[in-house]
């Protein structure tokens, strides 16, 4: 896939998550060397890799800056995906999102690393009352101070096996016989009666498969101070992604239309649950649709053909 991966150390931050896990499969087809960085080394969940013995291994690290200099000493390119969708006691968005990726771009930038590409997310640079996306914006913001030549990159929803989108609302499908349609329809207060009301307009996602993106993170190894969104290949409604869901499961459910207000109220009291299904600040992201042609034309820079969630979605559910 990347000739000049051959005899590379690589370290991935976050490499035992959804994308990450999915990543260093990919970069195994390399003759590099992984390492990934975690705070959950004996994680419950099933990761395998394959992989050549001693060519993957595992560093358990406090983040902090004299433990990922000591982690980023030594390799030649820098993966970064941490990240969270909701804040806990122990893990905070701006530390998380801002802080660590300003650390490892430091950490890069000491250690003279060739590349070092981060993940972000799309829209953040447009979203400006979202705790997440601020959070995410100023990571941005501060790791290319410390890095300039870094590479950011921007997915929309990333789907695929072990992802928390389409694996979540499956689950659901099994144990409710509702799903919702949250921002449906869309009201707007400040309109007059008659249009304050809109059942057209519906959330909209452009969802890209964590191969195709796992392909791209790849090939942006030795590119220099870019910064790139990235979408799949349909725009789908959240009815659309459930149509697709229900029809492989052979499962028929009603779907509730959930106005963002009442969504905003329902998410207040899940915030008090363990696991956080929910949060304002998620209902804030959907307002802003995860869509972009211009991610499209350059995902297909790399991967000619992206897979759609139709092709992809009946190999995993």
């Amino acid at each position: 896939m990347s000739s000049n991966l051959r005899g590379k150390k690589v370290v991935v931050f976050g490499g035992n998550g959804f994308i990450g896990s999915h990543l260093v499969n990919y970069l195994c087809e390399e003759a590099c060397e992984i390492k990934i960085i975690t705070r959950q080394k004996n994680s419950k969940k099933k990761i395998f890799f394959a992989n050549e013995p001693g060519q993957v291994s595992f560093e358990e690290i406090d983040y902090n800056q004299s433990a990922i200099n000591k982690a980023v000493s030594n390799y030649d390119i820098v993966f970064n995906l941490i990240g969270i969708l909701a804040e806990n006691k122990n893990s905070k968005f701006n530390f998380v999102h801002t802080e660590i990726p300003r650390m490892i771009a430091k950490s890069s930038n000491i250690n003279k690393v060739n590349s070092f590409i981060h993940m972000s997310a799309l829209n953040v640079n447009i979203i400006k009352d979202s705790k997440y996306a601020l959070s995410k914006f100023r990571g941005e913001m501060e790791l290319k101070k410390e890095f300039s030549n870094a590479v950011i990159v921007r997915p929309s929803v990333v789907f695929g096996k072990g992802d928390n989108f389409t694996n979540f609302f499956s689950k659901l499908s099994k144990i409710s016989p509702f799903l919702p349609l949250i921002g449906t329809p869309y009201i707007n207060f400040s309109k007059d009666l008659f249009k304050v009301i809109n059942f057209k307009k519906k959330v909209k996602f452009q969802p890209v498969y964590v191969g195709d993106l796992s392909k791209f993170l790849i090939k942006m190894i030795g590119k220099k101070n870019k910064t790139y969104e990235i979408t799949g290949p349909s725009t789908k409604s959240f009815s659309q992604i459930f149509d697709l869901i229900l029809e492989h499961k052979k499962r028929t459910r009603l779907y509730i239309p959930i106005p963002f207000f009442q969504a905003k109220v329902i998410a207040f009291f899940l915030e008090f649950l363990p696991g956080q299904l929910l949060t304002r600040d998620q209902i804030t992201l959907l307002k802003y649709d995860s869509i972009s042609k211009k991610g499209l034309s350059n995902l297909r820079t790399v991967v000619p053909n992206p897979l759609s969630m139709e092709t992809v979605l009946k190999t995993y559910l």
